[in-house]
């Protein structure tokens, strides 16, 4: 009897020593209208909790992990969370949110099977802010706001790393979201994908896995990025881009609204790792305005201004439907691959192009069938071409405006077939040239303007204004020429 007392005994114990240790839960805390939660070690149980005014603390060496299921669900409203640990799921979410005005702080590691941060139902008024030392990762997208909810007014700043293996970075289609970077986000799609009301802001890295930039020989690599992806695309808003965006297919695409790249800024469509000229735009247009909210209709009004590097097929250009207006400022390096930088669709609408500061342009430039507008006003690196190819205005009335230089400042002019090539200087040194086809007005500092027939005019006149001296006897020869052309043409 007493070997069979010992022998259950034994079996109790070494039952009790083989079941798994229980998680400890999170510490209460708080008022009843405060209430808190705080996480300190390793296995901290899960979080399950919809508490209005709920502030949950993970602690710096806490994990809430699970290999199966969602480790962190808030469905209050006005909640927190401030995550100095880990928070991981092995095939979920790892922190979805419900209820509006939930605000995330990461110095911590986020990481989910499927999403990192998901926001449904309504979950409006989204703040993330991912920390120096803040890394969120997932497989699907790294934070994800559900559009059939239209979560409206995300915002989302960024100093660490936020990436997806085959997703997004950030996905966020309500209106009036704001993504401030100054870190790294990386993606297998769209790194961000944005509707209306976006407001961007870059200082750091926006590119898809396997882009890279070198600040240093000002170059790309793509070591097998996903193709026919973006960098950053959205509906309406502005982006300033003080740092690198970098897709396959568009570096920005855009409907309407604003681009502003700073001097600082690089935004490039790199094309296929094995053939750079299939991909898309360095800012790229779309034809229609479609927001999550409202009915899609003809894209508005757009601005760019470049101070910095845009680089793709071409440099800018628009679906081949595109009407809208576009406002182009540019002082400094647009470079088109194909050999256009600048592409508008054959009836975009009346649009405008900005010479300035140290504009470069790698290829030609080609407005469509508004009354565009070519305007040179503040160069100040004035050496060599406007562009290495041409600018042709296209169908319309469209007009050369020189704001800084008279007509005494032509020192070379000539007009073959359809194409008028100028030079300018001062004092016979040579300041830059340009090659000019389907523009009828030209207007100078001071001299005011002039259709192309009496700009050529001026250079069989010798007494119409002063040239260098051998120019005259050109122009003249040169008009003969033209005039002739012209009597045939009739």
């Amino acid at each position: 009897m007493k070997n069979t007392h010992k022998l259950v005994l034994a079996t109790m114990l070494g039952a009790l020593y083989n079941v798994p240790a229980m998680s400890a839960t999170c510490i209460g805390g708080g008022t009843g209208d405060s209430p808190t939660l705080t996480c300190t070690v390793v296995d901290s149980g899960n979080i399950n909790d919809d508490r209005d005014n709920l502030s949950v603390t993970v602690e710096s060496g806490a994990q809430i992990v699970r290999a199966n299921g969602r480790p962190v669900q808030l469905e209050g409203s006005n909640q927190s969370l401030n995550n100095q640990g880990l928070i991981e799921s092995g095939d979920d979410d790892a922190i979805r949110g419900n209820g509006a005005n939930l605000t995330i702080d990461n110095s911590g590691t986020i990481r989910g099977g499927d999403r990192g941060i998901r926001l449904q139902d309504d979950a409006d008024n989204f703040t993330l802010i991912n920390r120096e030392s803040g890394k969120i990762f997932a497989e699907n997208q790294a934070v994800r706001l559900d559009n059939d909810a239209e979560l409206e007014n995300a915002h989302i700043t960024n100093y660490g790393l936020i990436q997806s293996t085959d997703g997004r970075a950030i996905q966020s289609r309500g209106p009036g979201g704001t993504v401030i970077n100054h870190g790294t986000l990386l993606g297998g799609e769209e790194v961000i994908e944005a509707r209306e009301d976006f407001t961007l802001e870059n200082h750091g890295t926006i590119s898809l896995n396997g882009l890279s930039w070198d600040a240093g020989t000002q170059s790309w690599t793509n070591a097998g990025a996903t193709d026919d992806e973006d960098g950053v695309q959205f509906a309406s808003g502005e982006a300033n881009n003080y740092g690198v965006i970098l897709g396959s297919d568009d570096g920005i695409d855009i409907d309407e609204g604003k681009v502003h790249n700073h001097a600082t800024g690089v935004i490039v469509s790199t094309g296929t790792a094995s053939d750079p000229l299939v991909g898309g735009n360095g800012i790229d247009v779309d034809s229609l305005y479609e927001p999550t909210q409202g009915e899609v209709r003809t894209a508005g009004p757009l601005t760019i201004v470049n101070e910095g590097y845009i680089e793709g097929v071409h440099a800018i250009g628009t679906d081949g439907a595109s009407t809208s207006e576009i406002t182009i400022e540019n002082s400094g390096t647009l470079v088109g691959r194909s050999g256009t930088a600048i592409q508008f669709a054959p009836n975009q609408g009346d649009s405008s192009l900005k010479l300035s500061g140290n504009s470069e342009i790698i290829g030609d430039v080609i407005f469509g069938a508004g009354d565009d507008m070519l305007i040179v006003d503040g160069l100040t690196s004035t050496s060599g071409m406007l562009s290495t190819g041409i600018f042709d205005g296209g169908l319309g009335e469209n007009s050369v405006f020189f704001n800084d230089f008279s007509l005494s400042n032509i020192l070379s002019f000539d007009i073959t077939d359809a194409l008028i090539y100028m030079s300018f200087g001062i004092a016979n040194n040579e300041l830059f040239s340009g090659k000019f086809t389907n523009f009828s007005t030209w207007t100078f500092a001071n001299d005011g303007s002039f259709s192309t027939e009496a700009l050529a005019g001026k250079f069989m006149n010798p007494s119409a204004v002063p040239l260098p001296a051998a120019l005259p006897l050109f122009a003249f020869g040169l008009f003969g020429l033209w005039a002739g052309r012209a009597r045939l043409l009739k």
